[in-house]
């Protein structure tokens, strides 16, 4: 059961950024080259992290969502949004400290949280993109992703902190995300 539910998770995360990186390709989202780069290195973190803790089938998504962002960052220098401000800058800044002492520390509690907040500085471009350019983004993506994560959580094979902080995490990330884009969505035309 828990191995079927990790493969499904993989079949939704193509599933869900099928139409995300079409978007990408014609030109209509925009992904922030800052946030890719990062998530492409926290999604990796996640999967070796998850791995070694055991979480077997519960780690697959993450080591495909790895695999995803990275071509999303590669494709961001052409297509995507590459205006930085100074909060992609301290955003990066702090993610790369926290990448530094997640490979310091090696601890698995402390370089789940180091992951976690590697992510929420992520997003943070992303978010602030998004706030002014709502239809930059690929809403159908974000709300897979909440039903992905929790799936993902589901298909665990070991629960445990180090195993279930960074889906949690980002199961809330998208809701919150998912939330901003159709308030904004309202707000601001197309």
């Amino acid at each position: 059961m828990k191995q079927t539910l990790g493969i499904i998770t993989i079949f939704l995360a193509l599933i869900g950024y099928i139409p995300y990186l079409r978007d990408t390709f014609a030109g209509k989202t925009k992904p922030h080259v800052v946030s890719w780069f990062l998530w492409t290195i926290v999604s990796f973190l996640a999967f070796g992290l998850q791995w070694s803790k055991g979480a077997g089938a519960g780690a697959y998504a993450n080591f495909a969502m790895g695999l995803i962002c990275l071509i999303l960052f590669v494709k961001s220098f052409k297509t995507g949004t590459k205006n930085i401000v100074t909060a992609d800058v301290i955003s990066f800044v702090m993610a790369v400290v926290a990448i530094f002492l997640w490979l310091v520390i090696d601890q698995p509690v402390w370089s789940i949280i180091l992951v976690v907040l590697i992510d929420i500085f992520s997003f943070v471009p992303t978010f602030i993109k998004s706030w002014d350019k709502p239809w930059q983004e690929t809403l159908f993506t974000w709300v897979l992703s909440i039903i992905r994560q929790l799936l993902v959580l589901i298909s665990l094979q070991s629960f445990n902190f180090v195993t279930a902080l960074f889906p949690l995490y980002a199961f809330v990330a998208n809701i919150l995300f998912c939330g901003e884009l159709v308030y904004r969505r309202r707000v601001v035309r197309e």
